[in-house]
């Protein structure tokens, strides 16, 4: 019996050409859904810093109370405070990248220029770090060895800012978010300031479950086109309105948050969202993103791209949030 000539002799098992006379069909694409979105960086006010260690000052006043004085009374003493001083450092963010002549020189599908594309790479990858830093950095000053860091959102916010996670008999469970948690997030931030939350930062189960909220409002949709409105972007509260964003770095992960050691909570697999007021939140810049092409040392071509920013609130107490939440979803 004698064995046909077929194309599929000149394949392997994965279906790839091993040889032989079949030319590939290599299409003159590349396909990258790796995640781009940075609405923090995007959307927070910018200013320039000359230190890699910025300051400024915060002040407050003193409760509400009663007042009153007898009719002619001597002039009393009465204490007198001043602003106190606040602090962040600025961290340096680094990409960098090497491409060979050789690599330059021979012909590529989905790109005329290796370097090129690597650097544009570079370029994304470095957004995506300094937006997972807004959110989610751990303070620290930096020494001689060591690297100084943003204090991110997560982090950062304190006064307002709740941890809800319960610990269990073997590991951590969350608290549902419901919209009355949400509001009392707002209500903290309102009777502790004169500000006004315009901004709300959370991940997907946290953003279905606000769209989920049972509030007072009627669609009114044409049955022709057959929609049905989950989605929720604007929430118009007693506190004021605030518009939500998606984002990707607030911390999600699902209703069970850890399994284990409970002494340590998994503060990188839980749910959480922050709301600002942006009028209290800016990025500092020592350095705007530099793209750099370094000297030649071989047969190759180099490159770096950097920048140098803090996160400055004017007073943390302009925001707040939770975290530890279970989303509410079916």
């Amino acid at each position: 019996h004698t064995v046909p000539y077929v194309t599929w002799q000149e394949f392997t098992a994965a279906g790839r050409p091993q040889g032989g006379s079949i030319r590939e069909n290599l299409q003159d694409f590349i396909a990258n859904v790796a995640p781009q979105e940075t609405p923090l960086l995007s959307g927070l006010a910018q200013s320039r810093v000359s230190s890699g260690f910025v300051e400024w000052q915060q002040d407050t006043l003193p409760a509400r109370a009663w007042n009153a004085v007898l009719e002619g009374i001597a002039f009393t003493e009465m204490a007198v405070s001043l602003p106190t001083r606040l602090y962040t450092s600025v961290q340096t963010f680094y990409r960098s990248g090497v491409v060979s002549d050789r690599e330059r020189q021979v012909e590529h599908a989905g790109f005329d220029d290796p370097f090129t594309y690597a650097e544009n790479k570079a370029f994304l990858s470095l957004k995506n770090d300094i937006e997972h830093a807004l959110h989610q950095g751990s303070a620290a000053t930096g020494a001689t060895s060591a690297y100084s860091q943003i204090g991110g959102l997560l982090n950062l916010l304190t006064t307002n800012f709740t941890n809800m996670a319960v610990n269990g008999a073997s590991y951590w469970t969350g608290v549902t978010l419901t919209e009355s948690i949400f509001n009392d997030i707002l209500e903290l931030v309102y009777n502790n300031g004169t500000v006004q939350p315009t901004e709300v930062y959370c991940g997907p189960k946290i953003k279905r479950t606000i769209s989920g909220f049972n509030t007072k409002t009627t669609f009114i949709i044409n049955a022709a086109e057959k929609r049905q409105v989950l989605a929720t972007d604007w929430y118009v509260s007693d506190f004021g309105d605030l518009k939500i964003f998606l984002a990707r770095d607030q911390a999600r992960t699902s209703a069970r948050l850890a399994a284990g050691d409970l002494s340590t909570y998994p503060t990188t697999s839980d749910n959480s969202f922050v709301v600002l007021d942006p009028k209290y939140f800016m990025t500092g810049w020592l350095q705007q993103v530099k793209r750099e092409t370094l000297p030649r040392d071989g047969l190759r071509d180099r490159f770096q791209i950097s920048a140098a920013l803090c996160l400055i609130a004017k007073s943390e107490l302009a925001g707040g949030g939770a975290r530890g939440l279970s989303a509410n979803i079916a």
